[in-house]
């Protein structure tokens, strides 16, 4: 019983430090790709975007409604479902993070698995910022 205590004390703070451990900016993106290729909801991918981010794609949904003729609903579920079929279609592998103070900018190289491979490099480029945790701010994906 006593060592179960010992071993007890002594895993608890090693969990403790890796719950609360802050997680990476490309750790934070890749969890959301993750979630993107799964089927993630609006609410929830918002929540990954910066709220600079967050202001521009919410001011474009009026332009795009009337472009397409389309409820928001319907723009929103279209922008999900395109960020799916793009985030499926995309291995991508880090290739530089770079950190300065509360901006991250990432590097991707990224291969088509859906059999629409590029004659060029592909990768992805995210810019990211601190507001409280990491947060996307740009993305630039060559399709």
């Amino acid at each position: 019983m006593k060592h179960a205590k010992l071993l007890l004390f002594a895993i608890v703070p090693v969990f403790l430090i890796e719950c609360s451990a802050e997680k990476s900016p490309s750790q934070v993106y890749n969890e959301y790709n993750s979630k993107v290729i799964d089927g993630i909801g609006y609410d929830e991918d918002k929540a990954y975007y910066s709220k600079r981010k967050q202001e521009e794609v919410e001011s474009k949904f009026p332009q795009y409604m009337g472009q397409m003729n389309k409820s928001r609903d319907e723009v929103i579920e279209l922008y999900l479902s395109f960020s799916r079929e793009v985030a499926k279609c995309k291995e991508i592998t880090l290739v530089n993070e770079v950190i300065e103070g509360d901006t991250a900018l990432l590097e991707y190289s990224q291969k088509d698995i859906c059999g629409n491979e590029s004659a060029s490099p592909e990768k992805q480029v995210i810019k990211m910022v601190k507001e409280g945790a990491w947060k996307i701010d740009d993305v630039e994906i060559s399709l």
